[in-house]
């Protein structure tokens, strides 16, 4: 449950912690005066949708800390999966900066929003006349039908859900494999077509590069051509060429061996001949060379073209290309070889399909079974709520298979005897939906898992007779968990055990929003303050509060 909420810089409230008992605890104060931020600073540090406007005027930052005790075991189960500790508390805490963003974190450990969104499921449920979602969408029915079930329900479930997903592992192999026999076939002619192509393409490493270098050497060849024919007339085209006029100087020196000076440059002119002898030869090749067939040409673009083409089938490079033919010959011997091992797969597929089949059925039928007292349930509790005449009804579909089963289900409502029984969601009003909602939390206590409910003036708009009956509602709810309370009406707020008053006051020329517990004298006082309905109380109010808290 929630021992307390302290707030800092929320909307109205600069600091305040508010300290919380088992039971019905209920918010008073005037309108306006903050408890509906209480709430707000309750759903936000449970990771509801923040705004920057609820920053304190003047501050950079808020922060709200909620602290539960005696939390459940599915709560315990996601922090022993995040692995953070817990010693008798868990302190969730919340901030929020005026540039946006926003931190969690669990006794002390920092956690995401969704991780956050998780426990709070199991830790509170809100509801008003604006929190009716849950009844409202169709979504949701087969949940709520399901967690009035229990556990009967539960275990069906789980043998239904394990049919399923074993129905859908037996696919994902059949797929594998090629799907049904047509598929196969289809894919094994599609495989064996693919590898064709690419082994008649005969493609080999490295390939493309050569055929681009050679291309680009082709297409260059002019140029290639005048300049090495250039240098190589420089270097031995002629007696003026650079070989001829080596190879004078070297013969002048030939007859001064004697000299060692001279005998130097002598052998070192002929290295240096050798060498400009073998460029000239280089370059002769390949001014030869450049000498090309234009059918060369066209061979290495439709070669090129080839590789092109398949490279936007198969893959960027010849290596990708390459390893696409080894994965589909070893894909293509698997079909060819599957065709036992998918019939057996078919076989066991059928067999799965006929029992999840049949113990959907079953799960169809416990919950036909439940939703027919569901509706009998509903529909007391609308009548003890001065609802007389209504009718609830259960609707079930046949869809489609899911782990959950087949059924389709949908709420049905009429407020009035003789009235067209509709869906839920078009049919019911803000007040009708508000005691529905309670009605629901009666009929689901110890089922729904949360340990705190939230009452946001889920009694606006009734009066007399009902009132009181909501405020049976509410404090029998008290007795299973704990209630949080909104409310302005005397009757109700009777039946709580502790009270919070929020008060609004001006200091220092700023607005603020305080909290605090009432003693049992305070407490029969705005409980008469709510009877005589302004700031003058009277002691006939008085006497009648206190005579509604006795009772």
């Amino acid at each position: 449950m929630l021992s307390s909420l302290t707030l800092n810089n929320f909307a109205l409230f600069k600091k305040q912690s508010i300290d919380f008992e088992n039971g019905f605890n209920c918010l008073l104060g005037q309108s306006g005066a903050g408890k509906s931020i209480v709430i707000d600073a309750l759903s936000f540090v449970l990771g509801n949708k923040a705004s920057k406007n609820l920053i304190r005027t003047g501050e950079n930052s808020l922060r709200v800390d909620a602290v539960f005790c005696d939390v459940s075991n599915d709560v315990l189960a996601v922090l022993r999966e995040q692995d953070i500790d817990f010693d008798d508390e868990l302190i969730i805490t919340r901030t929020l900066t005026a540039d946006g963003k926003s931190s969690c974190k669990l006794n002390g450990f920092p956690v995401s929003l969704k991780i956050l969104q998780t426990l709070a499921a199991f830790l509170v449920d809100f509801c008003g006349q604006h929190d009716s979602v849950g009844l409202l969408s169709n979504g949701n029915h087969l949940n709520i039908l399901d967690g009035y079930c229990g556990e009967n329900v539960e275990k069906q479930k789980s043998v239904v859900a394990s049919l399923y997903g074993r129905l859908k592992d037996i696919n994902k192999e059949i797929s594998s494999l090629g799907g049904d026999e047509s598929e196969r076939q289809r894919n094994i002619e599609l495989l064996q077509y693919q590898i064709a192509e690419l082994e008649e393409a005969n493609l080999s490493l490295g390939e493309d590069d050569i055929l681009k270098e050679r291309l680009d050497f082709i297409s260059s060849s002019e140029k290639i051509f005048e300049s090495v024919s250039g240098a190589y007339e420089k270097l031995d085209g002629g007696k003026d060429a650079a070989l001829s006029l080596l190879y004078d100087a070297k013969t002048n020196l030939s007859g001064l061996s004697n000299f060692k000076d001279v005998e130097e440059c002598k052998s070192r002119l002929e290295n240096v001949y050798y060498e400009i002898e073998d460029i000239a030869q280089t370059l002769k090749d390949i001014k030869s060379s450049t000498d090309f067939d234009e059918r060369e040409l066209d061979r290495i673009e439709d070669r090129l073209s080839v590789i092109k083409k398949l490279s936007r089938k198969y893959g960027r490079t010849i290596e990708d290309m390459l390893k696409f033919l080894d994965e589909s010959k070893e894909k293509l011997e698997k079909l060819e070889n599957s065709g036992f091992l998918l019939e057996k797969l078919e076989t066991e597929k059928l067999a799965t399909e006929k029992e999840l089949s049949k113990q959907s059925e079953i799960l169809s039928g416990i919950r036909k079974e439940s939703a027919l007292k569901l509706e009998k349930q509903v529909m007391n509790e609308l009548e003890d709520l001065e609802m007389k005449g209504t009718f609830f009804k259960v609707d079930f579909k046949k869809g489609d298979f899911s782990a959950k089963g087949f059924d389709e289900v949908k709420f049905m409502f009429s407020a009035n005897m003789g009235q067209e029984i509709k869906d839920l969601s078009k049919t019911a009003s803000g007040g009708e939906l508000s005691r529905l909602m309670l009605a629901f939390k009666n009929i689901m206590l110890g089922k729904e898992g949360v340990q705190t409910v939230v009452f946001d003036e889920i009694d606006a708009g009734i009066s007399g007779v009902t009132a009181g009956k909501v405020a049976q509602k509410i404090s029998n709810i008290s007795n299973y968990i704990q209630v949080l309370c909104i409310t302005h009406t005397p009757v109700v707020a009777s039946k709580a055990k502790s009270f919070v008053l929020i008060e609004k006051k001006i200091v220092d020329n700023s607005t603020i929003s305080t909290a605090r517990i009432l003693d049992e004298n305070e407490s029969v006082f705005e409980i008469a303050r709510l009877i005589d309905g302004g700031k003058e109380v009277s002691q006939t109010a008085v006497e009648h509060a206190r005579k509604l808290v006795s009772k």
